[in-house]
């Protein structure tokens, strides 16, 4: 958000693009995509809208290397899936330009409405390369008589990312039939976690999003990011009897001659359609720090010719001279405006709701902003606007109640649900809980129940709160059930579709986590259903046998922000700290329900958080170990919570090419393994002794003679029995 003193000046100092797609750090990451480098129509960002049974258009690069420039079109195939099931393409014709293709494919007659995934696969020789586009092909079972649109802008991600999952969420159940965001999508183009947690953010939203680029979005790279990453800068789409325009104002605040000129001419093919144009500066507005909130809008009256009459009610980009001759700009614009009868003009940049109505035909809508910084007495909000095809205009009754006193947008996170259950195709009940918090009610809410194949969908019904309308579609990979709801102000929803039973109750486990640096005790406490879902909990704990408790925080709320989108829990953990006196220890009691009433009481047995050390040393070597089975080496030192531990050494031990072996225990354990009770620190030795070599016997050796050889000492004593034998004859003589 800009002031008029403020110039605009694009400084490009060591920023390259290698930093821009670099990975974004977080778990599980998404990495943002370069969704129209190869593929520039259709986007997720501007989805077709294509009726069953009908055409659309793909502007696509070769995919192939082998077939550049071939011309050959029937390489081509595509395909188009959703939870609603897959479905073939058939290729009516393509051409190719010398840089890209425009492939014409034709959508089956049968294929469910809704938005899809594209893949198109270029094939030559025997191999294929493929490109994935999400949510770019919307299609419809008839052009609209009305359509509601939901205004958002000036997401800025990531600098606020909660909100605008939080508008993903309250959306998704509302329902429209598509948004449009009028600008700043990203804080900074050059920034890569920016777009990661757009593009991310974006693959939970279940309805067509249209956006246009704003003056964030030319922050870094001039725009060349978000050619890349959010998609085309300006474009017109066509839905049966109505038009939308996305203009660009760029980095500087005013739209060219040149895109106007384009504009006029996209009009003036289709004289008879209802028009909505976006764009990113306001051209009836101002900025809080020159009039401090005292703008809000109303009805005006004025006319192209005359619009030096409106300068005072203008945003400073469309009036200053310093950048060219914008007023001349804005008096084509608006003249186009009036000429073709545009009767919703949609835009962002100032961070709060002004709406001016123009000659009571013209609606300027400008909204605040779904995560951008705030004015004072401003809050994040969109809006609901629903154009009928005669061109009158119905707004939300927020925006209607307030028209001309903001703010008046509907506030962003005050409807959410979590579903207590897999919501994933793979269990015959999914259960869900809605909150409404806000002033204003819904009629055809819808809610999404995706339940397993394995029971048919004549089996399946509703408890609790009851649809006014259902559709159900079955794919490969299960049922899915469109529920529409009619929804009351500050009203809460609650509603299980089941094929079954349930008559299990919860299951409930806690463990108890001692801090090695001796902080406090953490208590994991995990509640689950295997049924039609986990409903509610309860849980506390007491530090003095269970005479007083306190009760823990056992909400069960949605997972939200730019890197997790997360509203089902058939699961939850809670993790809490108990602060504990010398000597106190830990009682946890906890109840948990489910969807169809069962519920699981649980008390834990009393835990004392006592611990100590336990040290472990061998001589002479050092040795691998195990405590409790848990791998260890020695020297081993450890503090553990008290109570009995089993210890088992290696019955031998081989270093340095040497082997040892076990002896004993230094406390006079002599078997390899033995259980301590640990109720002190405790240390312990265990002694090993090197194996000595036995040297083996030689082989004995032959003799000159062959015989067999006399040891020396035998010799000795021969000759010296033989001497006297000799002389004892010889005195016999």
């Amino acid at each position: 958000m800009r002031s008029r003193h403020q110039i605009l000046v694009t400084v490009l100092l060591v920023l390259t693009l290698t930093g821009l797609v670099s990975t974004v750090p977080f778990a599980e990451s998404y990495t943002g995509q370069k969704i129209a480098e190869i593929m520039s129509s259709p986007l997720p960002s501007a989805p077709e809208p294509v009726l069953q049974g009908g055409d659309f258009p793909v502007h696509v690069k070769d995919l192939s290397e082998a077939l550049a420039g071939s011309g050959d079109a029937s390489a081509w195939s595509g395909e188009i899936g959703s939870m609603y099931g897959r479905y073939t393409l058939s290729l009516v014709n393509g051409t190719f330009d010398g840089d890209k293709w425009v492939l014409i494919f034709n959508v089956p007659s049968d294929t469910h409405p809704g938005l899809y995934d594209l893949t198109l696969t270029q094939s030559s020789d025997g191999t294929s390369e493929g490109i994935f586009q999400s949510r770019c092909v919307w299609v419809l079972d008839e052009w609209p008589e009305s359509f509601t649109i939901s205004h958002l802008t000036d997401i800025h991600e990531p600098i606020t990312p909660l909100i605008f999952s939080q508008y993903i969420m309250q959306s998704n159940f509302v329902d429209p039939d598509l948004c449009i965001c009028s600008g700043d999508n990203v804080q900074t183009e050059s920034v890569a976690r920016a777009w990661a947690y757009l593009q991310y953010s974006m693959l939970n939203l279940e309805f067509p999003s249209y956006l246009i680029p704003g003056n964030h979005d030319y922050s870094g790279y001039g725009g060349a990011a978000y050619a890349k990453y959010g998609g085309k800068l300006n474009y017109t789409v066509v839905i049966g009897d109505f038009m939308f325009v996305a203009l660009d104002s760029r980095g500087v605040g005013t739209v060219t001659e040149k895109q106007l000129r384009w504009a006029e001419n996209q009009l003036s093919k289709y004289p008879d359609k209802v028009t909505i144009i976006s764009f990113h500066h306001p051209l009836l507005s101002s900025e809080y720090e020159d009039d401090l909130g005292t703008v809000t809008g109303g009805s005006i009256t004025g006319d192209w010719q005359n619009i030096e009459e409106l300068e005072d009610i203008m945003y400073p980009s469309w009036t200053d001279p310093t950048d060219g001759h914008p007023l001349e700009v804005a008096k084509t614009l608006l003249r186009i405006i009036q000429e073709q009868d545009v009767r919703l003009i949609l835009c962002g940049h100032v961070h709060r709701d002004i709406i001016y109505v123009l000659n009571d035909s013209h609606y300027f809508v400008t909204t605040s902003t779904t995560g951008g910084g705030l004015p004072p007495e401003q809050r994040f909000g969109t809006r609901l606007i629903t154009v009928h095809q005669n061109g009158t205009l119905r707004f939300d009754p927020y925006t209607e109640a307030r028209l001309d006193d903001p703010p008046n947008n509907i506030p962003t996170g005050y409807l959410r649900y979590v579903y207590g259950s897999e919501n994933d195709f793979t269990e015959t009940a999914v259960s869900v809980t809605l909150e409404n918090m806000l002033d204003m009610g819904f009629p055809e809410g819808r809610l999404i129940f995706k339940v397993s194949d394995s029971k048919p969908v004549t089996e399946y019904t509703f408890v609790g709160a009851q649809p006014v309308r259902v559709e159900t579609a079955t794919s490969d990979a299960g049922h899915v059930f469109d529920a529409y709801f009619d929804v009351e102000p500050k009203s809460v929803l609650e509603v299980t579709l089941k094929a079954e039973d349930d008559e299990e109750a919860p299951t409930v486990e806690a463990e108890f986590i001692i801090a090695d640096d001796g902080a406090d005790p953490t208590v994991s406490l995990t509640m689950s259903d295997s049924g039609w879902g986990l409903k509610e909990a309860e849980a506390s704990y007491s530090t003095n046998g269970g005479l007083t408790w306190t009760p823990i925080d056992t909400s069960i709320e949605p997972v939200l922000g730019g890197e997790e989108y997360d509203v089902t829990f058939p699961e939850k953990t809670f993790t809490f700290t108990v602060p504990l006196a010398q000597g106190e220890t830990i009682l946890v009691k906890a109840e948990a329900t489910d969807y169809a009433g069962n519920t699981a009481y649980y008390t834990s047995p009393e835990f004392s958080p006592q611990s100590y050390t336990l040290s472990v040393e061998s001589t002479p070597i050092e040795v691998s170990f195990t405590v409790d089975g848990e791998d260890a080496e020695t020297p081993y030192y450890e503090t553990l919570m008290a109570g009995e531990y089993t210890l088992t050494a290696p019955e031998t031990v081989t270093v340095g090419g040497e082997e040892y072996s076990f002896s004993w225990w230094a406390d006079g354990e002599t078997e390899l393994s033995r259980t301590i009770d640990l109720g002190a620190d405790t240390e312990l030795s265990v002694i090993y002794q090197k194996v000595e070599a036995v040297e083996e016997p030689s082989e004995p050796e032959e003799t000159a003679w062959g015989g067999i050889p006399v040891p020396g000492e035998f010799l000795l004593v021969g000759i010296l029995v033989a001497a006297v034998t000799l002389g004892y004859l010889r005195s016999r003589r």
